[in-house]
């Protein structure tokens, strides 16, 4: 279906990645509808390179974070389907004509990932970035199978609760559906969790994500070694998100099954981040002034839900906690 899909960017500081990325867009064995680069200010030519590469550039006349700027890449397009395509990633060259398979299969798939895989490291064996959403009885968000050296363990395509927003493909029917006061991605969290926000949301409409593995792409995610240098701007939307994630979406009888494993990790977080940057504490403060728009949301959000509350309680895992302690200490995933 040539012309189903538009491909949506959104560069800041992107000039060393973003030809890649659109070089993987026109490769495409499915010619997408339209590339559409959303530009953040960036001070470093990325609007420039992308404008010369053959996209449709947007510039902003300031840095509006992620999820604003994917809200306007989602007005801006037409296309029955988006795909949202970080410029640190590149695809295979038949990623959206498998993910597009699939999508037709199902009217009620509504957002799909293929096996997102780190870059080829010289002689190493392929290490796996996320091959979709998984959301844990703490509330904290994970990449499937991230860090994990890919041996085929997650070879079997089927549902997950949803996708990494690095290389999503979105029906623009549910974004649609989902939305929120004209928003689709809550513009609030400015970045991080914004793509789990909505598959929360998604999935209490009764729609569905998807992982397709025979659809590949490639993500860089700023890893250059065993763990993502991380700044305290960031840190402090890692703070404030989960609490408004919780806030719209959950059911207040979850949340006081899950509070002894919601407050450990919020006690450890808190505690790393005092010592590594106690600046990222503010976001603590940031997210006061933020709670009653959240509670607004949370009445639409609930009203409109359509599925049982079991059916979004079977989704949420055992948080991997050994796992993630080899990880900081500086070991390898199983």
């Amino acid at each position: 279906m040539t012309g189903a899909i538009a491909v949506g960017i959104v560069t800041y500081q992107s000039a060393a990645d973003i030809r890649r990325c659109l070089d993987s867009t026109r490769a495409q064995s499915v010619t997408p509808r339209e590339v559409v680069v959303w530009d953040n200010a960036s001070a470093d030519g990325s609007a420039d390179l992308a404008r010369a590469a053959g996209a449709r550039v947007i510039p902003a006349d300031r840095n509006l974070g992620f999820a604003a700027a994917a809200n306007e890449l989602v007005r801006r397009t037409t296309a029955p389907y988006l795909l949202l395509l970080n410029p640190d990633a590149y695809l295979a060259p038949d990623y959206l004509e498998r993910l597009l398979g699939v999508a037709e299969s199902d009217p009620r798939i509504g957002s799909l990932t293929g096996k997102l895989l780190r870059p080829p490291a010289d002689d190493g064996p392929p290490v796996i970035d996320s091959t979709g959403h998984v959301l844990c009885r703490n509330r904290s968000a994970l990449n499937r199978g991230e860090n994990e050296v890919d041996r085929g363990q997650y070879d079997a395509p089927g549902e997950v609760f949803g996708v990494c927003a690095a290389a999503a493909l979105y029906r623009r029917a549910m974004l649609e559906d989902v939305r929120i006061g004209g928003e689709y991605f809550d513009s609030r969290f400015f970045a991080y969790l914004e793509d789990v926000d909505l598959d929360w949301r998604a999935r209490l409409r009764g729609w569905k994500a998807f992982y397709v593995p025979s659809a590949v792409a490639f993500h860089e995610r700023g890893h250059k070694g065993k763990r993502r240098m991380k700044h305290a701007a960031v840190l402090r939307h890692s703070l404030k998100n989960p609490y408004l994630m919780m806030l719209k979406n959950d059911r207040l009888a979850d949340l006081l099954r899950d509070l002894p494993a919601i407050a450990v990790v919020e006690v450890l977080r808190v505690l790393d981040y005092a010592v590594t940057h106690p600046s990222a504490l503010r976001g603590y403060l940031d997210l006061l002034p933020l709670v009653r728009h959240a509670l607004v949301s949370r009445h639409e959000i609930q009203r409109r839900r359509l599925v049982a509350p079991a059916a979004v309680r079977a989704w949420l895992q055992p948080y991997p906690y050994r796992r993630k302690l080899r990880e900081a200490l500086g070991g390898d995933s199983a």
